[in-house]
Protein backbone atom coordinates (compact mmCIF):
# COMPACT_ATOMS: atom_id res chain seq x y z
CA UNK A 1 0.00 0.00 0.00
CA UNK A 2 1.59 3.84 -0.63
CA UNK A 3 1.86 6.63 1.78
CA UNK A 4 -1.45 7.69 -0.37
CA UNK A 5 -3.72 5.25 -0.02
CA UNK A 6 -3.08 4.60 3.60
CA UNK A 7 -5.81 7.39 4.50
CA UNK A 8 -7.67 7.74 1.23
CA UNK A 9 -10.86 9.20 2.69
CA UNK A 10 -9.16 12.26 4.68
CA UNK A 11 -6.01 12.69 1.91
CA UNK A 12 -8.98 13.03 -0.88
CA UNK A 13 -11.19 15.47 1.12
CA UNK A 14 -8.38 17.75 2.13
CA UNK A 15 -6.90 18.01 -0.82
CA UNK A 16 -10.90 18.61 -2.71
CA UNK A 17 -11.58 20.73 0.24
CA UNK A 18 -8.21 22.85 -1.30
CA UNK A 19 -5.68 21.40 1.15
CA UNK A 20 -7.14 22.58 4.71
CA UNK A 21 -10.05 20.25 6.09
CA UNK A 22 -11.47 19.40 9.45
CA UNK A 23 -12.36 15.97 10.81
CA UNK A 24 -13.86 14.69 13.99
CA UNK A 25 -11.82 11.97 15.50
CA UNK A 26 -14.48 9.64 15.36
CA UNK A 27 -14.58 9.81 11.12
CA UNK A 28 -10.33 9.37 11.48
CA UNK A 29 -11.06 6.29 13.18
CA UNK A 30 -13.48 4.42 11.07
CA UNK A 31 -11.27 5.70 8.36
CA UNK A 32 -8.01 3.31 9.85
CA UNK A 33 -10.74 0.39 10.62
CA UNK A 34 -10.61 0.57 14.33
CA UNK A 35 -14.40 0.18 16.48
CA UNK A 36 -13.29 2.21 19.30
CA UNK A 37 -11.56 5.58 20.09
CA UNK A 38 -8.86 4.21 22.75
CA UNK A 39 -6.37 6.74 23.58
CA UNK A 40 -3.44 4.48 22.20
CA UNK A 41 -5.35 4.67 18.78
CA UNK A 42 -4.37 8.30 18.71
CA UNK A 43 -0.90 7.68 18.11
CA UNK A 44 -1.63 5.30 14.79
CA UNK A 45 -3.72 7.93 13.48
CA UNK A 46 -1.29 10.98 13.81
CA UNK A 47 1.15 8.16 12.34
CA UNK A 48 -0.83 8.01 9.33
CA UNK A 49 -1.72 11.37 8.37
CA UNK A 50 2.01 11.71 8.43
CA UNK A 51 2.61 9.24 6.40
CA UNK A 52 -0.28 10.27 3.69
CA UNK A 53 1.79 13.82 3.55
CA UNK A 54 -0.65 14.95 5.67
CA UNK A 55 -0.29 17.48 8.95
CA UNK A 56 -2.95 18.43 11.70
CA UNK A 57 -3.44 20.62 15.03
CA UNK A 58 -3.88 21.22 17.30
CA UNK A 59 -1.09 18.43 17.96
CA UNK A 60 -2.53 17.85 21.63
CA UNK A 61 -5.76 16.00 20.52
CA UNK A 62 -3.49 13.01 19.16
CA UNK A 63 -1.24 12.72 21.72
CA UNK A 64 -2.08 10.01 23.98
CA UNK A 65 -0.12 11.82 27.05
CA UNK A 66 -1.77 14.65 26.78
CA UNK A 67 -5.81 13.61 25.13
CA UNK A 68 -6.27 11.11 27.99
CA UNK A 69 -9.58 10.62 27.00
CA UNK A 70 -10.20 11.01 23.47
CA UNK A 71 -14.07 11.62 22.26
CA UNK A 72 -14.97 10.18 18.70
CA UNK A 73 -16.75 14.20 18.64
CA UNK A 74 -13.12 16.42 19.10
CA UNK A 75 -11.74 17.75 15.92
CA UNK A 76 -8.57 18.62 14.30
CA UNK A 77 -7.41 20.63 11.39
CA UNK A 78 -6.05 18.38 8.96
CA UNK A 79 -3.59 20.10 6.07
CA UNK A 80 -1.60 18.86 3.09
CA UNK A 81 1.84 19.40 3.95
CA UNK A 82 2.64 20.39 0.39
CA UNK A 83 5.49 23.04 0.80
CA UNK A 84 3.15 25.91 0.19
CA UNK A 85 2.54 29.10 1.62
CA UNK A 86 0.07 27.63 4.47
CA UNK A 87 1.62 24.91 5.23
CA UNK A 88 5.04 26.49 5.99
CA UNK A 89 3.34 28.92 7.91
CA UNK A 90 1.37 26.20 10.08
CA UNK A 91 4.55 24.17 10.36
CA UNK A 92 6.84 27.28 11.70
CA UNK A 93 4.19 27.78 14.16
CA UNK A 94 3.85 24.32 15.33
CA UNK A 95 7.40 23.33 15.02
CA UNK A 96 9.21 26.90 15.09
CA UNK A 97 12.65 24.94 15.86
CA UNK A 98 12.20 23.79 12.54
CA UNK A 99 12.95 26.44 10.40
CA UNK A 100 13.05 30.42 10.28
CA UNK A 101 9.47 31.44 11.39
CA UNK A 102 10.60 35.34 10.98
CA UNK A 103 11.30 34.20 6.71
CA UNK A 104 8.45 32.03 6.87
CA UNK A 105 5.77 34.78 8.61
CA UNK A 106 7.56 37.63 6.32
CA UNK A 107 6.86 35.67 3.46
CA UNK A 108 3.51 35.12 3.47
CA UNK A 109 2.29 38.63 2.89
CA UNK A 110 3.07 40.78 -0.08
CA UNK A 111 4.38 43.58 1.94
CA UNK A 112 7.80 42.24 2.42
CA UNK A 113 8.54 40.50 -1.34
CA UNK A 114 11.75 40.46 -0.48
CA UNK A 115 11.52 38.28 1.70
CA UNK A 116 10.69 35.78 -0.82
CA UNK A 117 12.98 33.33 -2.24
CA UNK A 118 13.15 33.19 -6.04
CA UNK A 119 11.04 30.04 -6.57
CA UNK A 120 8.34 31.70 -4.05
CA UNK A 121 8.26 34.62 -6.10
CA UNK A 122 7.68 32.72 -9.63
CA UNK A 123 5.06 30.54 -7.47
CA UNK A 124 2.94 33.50 -6.52
CA UNK A 125 3.33 34.79 -10.29
CA UNK A 126 1.82 32.06 -10.78
CA UNK A 127 -1.19 31.62 -8.72
CA UNK A 128 -2.23 35.59 -9.11
CA UNK A 129 -1.59 34.32 -13.44
CA UNK A 130 -3.80 30.80 -12.88
CA UNK A 131 -6.75 32.59 -10.22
Amino acid sequence: MSDTETAPGIAARCRADGGLTQATLGELRDELGYRKLGRWVLAEIAETLRATGLGFFPPERLTAELNTEPRQWQTVWIYVRDGGPRARVIDAVLQPDDCDVRAELDAIGTKNPAALTPQQRLDRIRDILNA
